[in-house]
């Protein structure tokens, strides 16, 4: 249990040093960025941060009939056993989840950063995606793209999700 306590807690020290890593120092928001994130368009990152975002309304995908619930919330880029675009689909329309596409050429901090980010988030998958953008987030009706890691931007938007509201869908497909 010990050692539990000091994992969970290693991870948020590590979250708050590296927050938006690429040389970001602060954790916190700041007004300009909070306020960007409630409009679409571009956005400077979060305070310190020299990541920059692009919030935009997204078009939910249409029912999806054939899926399967990922088995893990971070997929590296080694990793064979990716999730398809149909079961991620279903993440976003069905369980209000948020998935991350990730560059596999991020610097390994900013890797790091996202890894340990998404391991404590509810719903949350990250995989590798295209080189560009370096991090495309999305839930079912928004999307963020941003040219690097900022895990205020990506909690943010973790926010906008209301939870309680998954659908009912039964087994997968």
């Amino acid at each position: 249990m010990r050692q539990a306590l000091t994992r969970v807690a290693l991870a948020v020290t590590s979250l708050a040093f590296c927050a938006g890593c690429g040389g970001a120092t602060s954790a916190a928001p700041s007004a300009d960025a909070s306020a960007a994130g409630a409009a679409s368009g571009p956005a400077a990152g979060t305070a310190g941060s020299p990541v920059t975002c692009d919030l935009r309304p997204r078009t939910a995908p249409g029912e999806v009939t054939s899926w399967t619930h990922p088995a893990k919330s971070f997929y590296e880029p080694s990793d064979e056993d990716i999730p398809t675009r149909t079961s991620l689909d279903h993440l976003l329309v069905k369980d209000d989840a948020l998935v991350i596409d990730y560059s596999a050429r991020l610097p390994e901090a900013s890797l790091k950063a996202l890894r340990e980010w998404t391991y404590l988030q509810t719903a949350t998958v990250a995989l590798p995606g295209p080189d560009t953008p370096a991090v495309r987030a999305a839930i079912a009706s928004t999307e963020l793209v941003c040219d690097g890691v900022d895990t205020v931007r990506l909690s943010d938007l973790a926010r906008d999700r209301t939870f309680g509201q998954v659908a009912e869908h039964g087994e997968a497909g």
